[in-house]
């Protein structure tokens, strides 16, 4: 089947939604086998593969109407399949008894072993970094709080603390080059 453009993909997408089923079938046919393989990369469980991407199809048809209009088929149905995959892997997940399966909770615990080994080395990081900050001047801090975390661009910012550009350019430098030298020394 040849590709479809971004006008055919629209065309066919509203006449979908607005109840055709040739053009659903269409939608159905064009993309539910590449749905199927992109869905077996994200679970193993073939049928569950198959199940969901059946399901997504009927939730589509039953919701036709409240669906935005695309010109991008494709990546539209994917991310919708991931979603609903996401959804009843969770699910399931939520419904198994570790009791049942001693490998499953072994590695459970395992993992919840590791979790929090990365949270207590994100937690270390974060009190360094806080040290770090801690050491720069008012001016730096407020420089640097303005361009990474406001978001701001470097004449906005100039304006807005009433200094020139390149006091801007010197403090974000200098505090950035300061907390790198304060971090890495620990």
């Amino acid at each position: 089947m040849k590709k479809l453009t971004a006008c055919e993909n629209l065309a066919l997408w509203q006449q979908f939604k607005s109840g055709d089923v040739n053009a659903f079938q269409l939608v159905y046919l064009t993309y539910h086998k590449a749905l199927i393989r992109y869905g077996n990369k994200i679970s193993v469980d073939s049928e569950l593969v198959m199940d969901a991407v059946h399901d997504l199809f009927l939730n589509l048809w039953n919701r036709r109407g409240n669906l935005s209009d695309t010109d991008n088929i494709e990546p539209y149905l994917k991310t919708s399949l991931r979603h609903e995959l996401v959804r009843r892997v969770t699910d399931s997940r939520n419904s198994y008894s570790f009791d049942s399966s001693p490998e499953l909770a072994h590695q459970f615990e395992r993992n919840a072993f590791y979790f929090q080994h990365e949270t207590d080395e994100r937690e270390a990081t974060f009190q360094r970094l806080e040290r770090a900050v801690q050491d720069l001047s008012p001016r730096v801090l407020e420089t640097l709080k303005m361009r990474y975390f406001d978001k701001m661009g470097n004449q906005e910012i100039a304006d807005k603390m009433g200094i020139n550009y390149q006091s801007v350019n010197n403090n974000i430098h200098r505090g950035v080059e300061a907390l790198r030298a304060r971090f890495y020394k620990g």
